[in-house]
């Protein structure tokens, strides 16, 4: 019985915290009309971002998302007051992009590494063969050349847009 009863109040509880992270606000990035490149904002997360009217970028912790205003720890901003959002930790892209890019690197490296350690066995000098050479110069080459292929800013104008959702707002419009 009282297995059932603390069994019960957690689950309670459990729904309680629930119900209230569901009416969370949410500021949505999103480029064009492909879903899949969409990246969501919540309350407590931070948030560089480019100012229309000033030249550097601003970081700032998200206190509050209202429908067209997002309250700031140290600013409140309309959606068209902002004119970039730097998104390099944001986006997952960017990191499946930076795994890309190092694999290549790291893997003209062990071959510099075993080549060395190879003419060192046969020959005790390190020297390298032109082949060798060639293979981890390029392959060192193409991951650098990956490494500007991430996606580093999300600018509002043009198919990009920037909207909130604000979950709250639609039940309390349901309730009545």
């Amino acid at each position: 019985m009282l297995f059932k009863k603390s069994a019960f109040s957690v689950i309670l509880l459990f729904c309680l915290i629930h119900a209230d992270l569901l009416a969370q606000n949410y500021l949505i990035l999103q480029r064009g009309k492909n879903e899949k490149s969409r990246l969501t904002y919540e309350v407590g997360e931070s948030i560089v971002y480019l100012q229309k009217g000033l030249d550097y970028y601003i970081e700032d912790v998200i206190r509050e998302i209202k429908q067209g205003v997002i309250v700031l720890e140290e600013n409140l901003l309309t959606l068209d007051q902002i004119e970039a959002i730097d998104v390099r930790d944001k986006d997952p892209r960017n990191q499946t992009l930076s795994n890309m890019s190092l694999l290549p690197i790291a893997a003209g490296g062990l071959l510099l590494f075993a080549g060395g350690v190879n003419s060192l066995y046969a020959d005790q000098t390190i020297s390298y063969e032109p082949e060798i050479l060639v293979i981890a110069g390029s392959l060192i080459g193409g991951g650098l050349l990956l490494q500007p292929l991430r996606y580093r800013k999300f600018k509002n104008k043009g198919k990009n847009k920037l909207q909130v959702i604000a979950l709250d707002e639609l039940e309390e419009g349901k309730e009545q």
